[in-house]
């Protein structure tokens, strides 16, 4: 096969390669999948695939830059640019079902679930560089809002846990159950009774 030889082609093979990892651990799990499965799935060799990546811990890292960090990057900018509460809550709840709907992230996620005991360093990855990170923004947010008497608050980083966990467990649900399901959840509508809930629960001021 024909080396990349352009930064462009360079990047477009190192992205099969990602894809490829990402649906070969989704569907033999991080454990059972083998690095030469993954290159022959990009249908590149095995040798290729190491001269872009050392090891499945190596890729795993590659799909959260990849997937999980543009997606929490765009969180970060709403919770930090959002010119109130509301409107903040509001972005979020646009964006959380497009993310779901057409999105890796529950993938990525399903994997990590699916052997979360077996390699708690990608874990701790995951954790530290994304879900820690989330919470941080919306935290913050929280804390904002708090300060310029939009709610009343007592702890912003459990709250924010209250905020996300429709989100986090509509992406479990896209990655495990949504093949099965006759009748597709209404994401758009769950997440706006999410946000109205959430104005009510912590004594919003329009």
């Amino acid at each position: 096969m024909q080396r990349a030889r352009s930064e462009s082609d360079k990047t477009a093979r190192r992205r099969r390669l990602v894809a490829a990892a990402l649906d070969e651990f989704y569907e033999r799990g991080f454990t059972a999948a083998r690095m030469e499965d993954i290159a022959g799935r990009a249908d590149l060799s095995k040798g290729t695939l190491y001269l872009y990546f050392s090891s499945k811990e190596d890729l795993f890292r590659a799909l959260i830059d990849e997937y999980a960090l543009p997606n929490l990057n765009t969180l970060e900018m709403i919770s930090r640019t959002g010119p109130s509460l509301g409107a903040a809550l509001s972005a979020i709840a646009t964006f959380a079902p497009q993310v779901i709907r057409h999105s890796n992230l529950p993938k990525l996620l399903k994997v990590l679930i699916g052997d979360s005991q077996n390699f708690p360093g990608i874990v701790r990855t995951y954790r530290e560089e994304v879900i820690d990170r989330g919470l941080a923004a919306v935290s913050a947010l929280l804390q904002r809002a708090h300060d310029a008497g939009e709610i009343e608050i007592d702890d912003p980083a459990l709250t924010a846990r209250l905020v996300i966990a429709p989100m986090v467990l509509s992406i479990i649900w896209q990655a495990v159950f949504a093949h099965t399901d006759k009748t597709p959840i209404d994401l758009d509508t769950l997440f706006r009774m999410h946000v109205d809930h959430l104005k009510r629960a912590l004594s919003y001021q329009e």
